[in-house]
Formats: C-alpha cells, structure tokens, sequence
C-alpha cells in the first residue's frame, strides 16, 4: 500500500490529469485483476487448516499448485490492463485522462507476473504464521520506489523524463527485486514444505482454482463497487477523479491495518479449526482489534483531513475536494474494518461463498444506486457518492458478524 501512496503522490506532482488518467487505469485495470488475486488467496484457508491438522503434504501441495495457477491467473491481469484505454472510453471516461492512463496501463501489466508470485508465497507463508520476511521484503520494495520513480519519472543521465510510464516500470523493476528477495530470505521454510512429488495434474489445480474463484468474485464485487464509484467521480470531471484518488488513497492507508488483522484471523481461526478446537476467541479477538484500530483511523480523518490531502496534490481546487470527502472516510471506517475482518474469519472457517452475497446485497442493492443518486442527480457532487459507499459498507459490515456467529454454530467447513 506504501508503494501505492507512493505512485498516488508522484504522478500528483505531473497534474491532475496525469493522477486521474493513473486512478481510473488502476480503477479498470483492477477490475479484473482482483479476480487474480483473490484466486491466488485460495491457498490460505487450505494452508491454515492442514497446517493445524500438522499435514504439511497438503500443505506443500497447495503451495505447488499456487504458484502454477499464478501464471495464467497474472496474464489475465495484464491484459485486462492493457485493455485500459478501450474500457475506459467505452465508459465514457474524460478523453483528456486516456493518453496517461494508456501509458501507464501498457507498461505496468508487465508487473503482474512477478506481482502475483509475490502475492502467492505471502499467502502461503502468512497462511502457516510466518510474516516477517514478507513484511521486510516490502518495506524495502517501498524504500526502493521513491528514488526509482523520481529518477524514471523526471529522467537522470542518459534516461529521458518518461513521466506515468517511468512510475509503472519502477514498479516492474521492484516487484522483480521483491520476488528475488523474498524467496531467498524464506528458502528454508520453502525447502521444508516442498513436497517430494509435486502434483501438477489437472484435478489438483482445478479444485485449488474452484476455490480461489469465489474468493476471486468477493474480492471482486466489493472493488467492482468502488471502480463504479471512481467512473461516477470520472463525469463529475478530472478534479473530481483526483480528489476521490487522494481521499480513497488515505482511507486505503488505514484499511491495511484490519487487513492484516483479516489475514491473522484467517491464520488463526484456520489453524484452530484444522486442530479441531474451538475458534471463537480468535473471531472476537479479531473484531475487536479491527473497532478499534478504525475508530481511532476515523479520529484521525476527521480531525486532520485537510492537512492529510495536501502532498497528494498542488491544485487547490484538488484539495478543497478531497478534504470535504474526509470526515466522509472517517465516518465509513469502522465498517470498512467490520467486513474485511468479517472476510478473514469466515475465509479461515472455510465459509467461501456465501459471504459474496453481503457485499451484492450492500454495494449493488442500496451503496451504488444511493451513491448515484445523491451524486449525480440530487447535486451533492463527489461527496454523495461517498455516503452512498458508506452505506454500503454498513451493510456489508454488519451482516458479516451474523454470519460469523452462524457458521460458527454450524461448526465451519473442511477444505481437502
């Protein structure tokens, strides 16, 4: 996320077209990359709960698998990248924002090849409780950004200022150095769980993929929401579109820390629930370490969003658009938290597709259309189409917890 605040802020210093034409190509871009990366997090669940089972076969398997499955699942993702332009002129994006965005759309799918590698092995390992040389790896990778996108982005030596498209090969060269890096800071758990005969039949990859898919089509339903929201600021014009990339830049910030409390109660709950014990403890744990991380994230917002806006962007018309949707995010946070906390735990009891239909439900029957409505036709602008997110998440949110509370009832389900 780091990296992503990074570009945000870099390609802000090249103009509000610039940072519009790069926020709607990651907002088509990653409409059906999602789908990518949410099949990948299939091996989580399946990890988790033979890792409590102390089968490390499966486990090992699974990691094979994973990794097969990465390849085609990321040359899915870079096409759709590449497929940026057409997609957003058909969505009736400004014309002014294409040059950048197809720029920078045709350069960065490249790096979705070593991306989703890196995402595999960090479900992998995440999945059997080790974090550390995953997080190392990409605090570094971020640290590396900042020097490779101001000397690609504005040109060194004999390399020319390549502006967007400097930003998405810096990306390719870090997520390439991240993958190396990563391997061989975890090598020996890799050699450990590396099973002696992979199994790299069809029936194996084919059941890892039918799992991964409905993670995929979550992860997906609940960006495809928000890709919406983003084409709806894009008719509100450019302005409109860079202040809603800043504004969902910062609350995207915050969103990682429930995020990783998602990914630990998706370990946790998986690890409890393969060992045949009670998991209970570690689903309230999880909650209620996501409230509070958010109520404190919405503090924050609300007092402070003005000042947190300003290195986005230079323009002040920018900023007075992107600090008025801040109280908003502040107001959405706890429930944001709730639904992806809500996400990890059902996704660690094994409950995979049934959890899809909160975020249809919320987002599609009553987020969007409200959103729409109070944005584009009741006049509220950029801000109405954030209330309507909000309910959304509320819904999404709360429904989550009484699906925790029945799978857990029901005793969860067995993923072999």
């Amino acid at each position: 996320m780091a990296m992503n605040v990074i570009d945000t802020i870099s390609v802000g210093q090249l103009g509000s077209l610039a940072q519009a034409g790069v926020g709607a190509t990651h907002a088509w871009g990653l409409s059906g990359a999602v789908l990518a990366m949410g099949a990948v997090r299939a091996v989580e669940p399946i990890v988790a709960q033979a890792h409590g089972e102390g089968d490390r076969e499966a486990s090992g398997q699974a990691l094979v698998r994973i990794l097969v499955l990465s390849i085609p699942l990321a040359a899915f993702a870079a096409f759709w990248y590449v497929m940026a332009g057409p997609g957003l002129r058909f969505l009736g994006q400004p014309e002014s924002v294409l040059p950048s965005a197809t720029a920078y759309a045709h350069a960065y799918a490249v790096s979705w090849f070593p991306a989703l590698l890196v995402q595999s092995l960090r479900a992998f390992l995440q999945s059997l409780g080790v974090v550390r040389p995953a997080m190392i790896v990409m605090v570094g990778g971020a640290l590396l950004k900042v020097p490779l996108n101001v000397a690609l982005m504005g040109g060194f030596g004999p390399v020319p200022a390549l502006g967007v498209t400097g930003v998405a090969l810096a990306s390719i060269v870090v997520e390439l150095l991240m993958l190396g890096a990563l391997v061989f800071a975890t090598r020996s758990v890799l050699r450990e769980y590396w099973p002696r005969t992979p199994d790299f039949g069809v029936a194996g990859l084919w059941r890892l993929f039918r799992l991964g898919l409905p993670l995929g089509v979550q992860m997906g339903t609940e960006f495809w929401a928000f890709a919406t929201m983003a084409m709806m600021m894009g008719r509100l014009g450019p302005d409109a579109m860079a202040a809603h990339q800043a504004a969902l830049n910062l609350a995207s910030v915050t969103f990682m820390f429930p995020l990783g409390v998602s990914t630990a109660a998706s370990a946790r709950v998986g690890h409890r629930f393969g060992a045949g014990e009670d998991w209970a403890d570690a689903a309230k744990a999880a909650v209620l370490l996501g409230v509070a991380l958010q109520i404190t994230s919405g503090l924050v917002f609300w007092g402070l969003g003005p000042e947190l806006v300003k290195p986005y962007n230079p323009d002040p018309a920018v900023r007075a658009i992107a600090a008025s949707l801040t109280p908003i995010a502040a107001a959405f946070q706890l429930f944001d938290g709730m639904q992806v906390i809500g996400f990890g735990v059902l996704r660690g009891a094994g409950d995979v597709r049934v959890p899809t239909l909160a975020n249809l439900v919320g987002y599609y029957l009553f987020g969007l259309p409200l959103g729409y409505w109070l944005g584009l036709r009741a006049g509220w602008g950029p801000e109405g189409i954030w209330w309507g997110i909000s309910l959304g998440l509320a819904i999404v949110g709360t429904s989550l917890l009484f699906r925790i509370r029945y799978v857990h009832r029901r005793g969860g389900v067995r993923l072999r």
